[in-house]
């Protein structure tokens, strides 16, 4: 698995995509969490939509994890191990809580073994980063995620980041509202279940 000396990225990482790649096991309060990345594919189609990665570097990937199935299988576990790094970090920030030392640790190796941003380029898309020589596999699929976790640790919306108030969902988020104060992943999902549920508690105590 391996990059060329420059590669552009599609574009720069938003602050949010390391908390959406922590999400891809969610439902982490329950006694069997779902996972979304099952296999090294289900993480190349993760990186494709979500950190900009070319289609055809996509293609490539994908043909090499069918001849190197083994090695496609331990590179998935190193991904996975790297994600739940983040999420113990980012979580521990959310309770206000300081993280543990070995997660920032582990953090800061990832980014040191990438490559830096080295320049602003033109793509199709408008512009990217120019990084330069080839990170090690893993890290290069997941440069993207690592700048993101990066800056929003260094960033002024790291007091925003939550996590789902719902002990089941435990899903990290950055609070953009108003008022500062969401408690939910979504209204639609969460919020609506914790109102069901408050709903039903009032209603079995005025029937009892």
């Amino acid at each position: 698995m391996t990059g060329g000396a420059e590669t552009p990225w599609i574009a720069a990482p938003g602050e949010e995509l390391c908390l959406d790649y922590a999400n891809t096991r969610y439902w982490r309060g329950t006694a069997s969490p779902t996972e979304e990345l099952s296999g090294f594919g289900d993480l190349v189609a993760w990186c494709a939509a979500k950190t900009g990665l070319p289609a055809g570097q996509a293609a490539a990937l994908a043909a090499w994890a069918a001849a190197e199935p083994a090695a496609a299988s331990a590179l998935r576990t190193e991904a996975i191990e790297l994600r739940e790094a983040i999420y113990r970090l980012f979580h521990a920030l959310a309770e206000n809580s300081a993280p543990a030392p070995a997660n920032l640790e582990w953090l800061n190796r990832a980014l040191a073994a990438v490559a830096g941003r080295r320049a602003i380029a033109p793509t199709e898309a408008g512009f990217g980063w120019r990084v330069g020589s080839a990170a090690p596999a893993v890290l290069q699929l997941l440069t993207p995620v690592l700048w993101s976790a990066g800056d929003l640790l260094v960033g002024k919306r790291l007091a925003k980041v939550r996590h789902c108030a719902n002990p089941d969902c435990e899903w990290l988020f950055i609070d953009d509202s108003k008022s500062g104060n969401r408690r939910w992943c979504s209204m639609s999902a969460c919020g609506n279940r914790a109102k069901a549920h408050r709903h039903y508690a009032r209603k079995k105590g005025r029937t009892v």
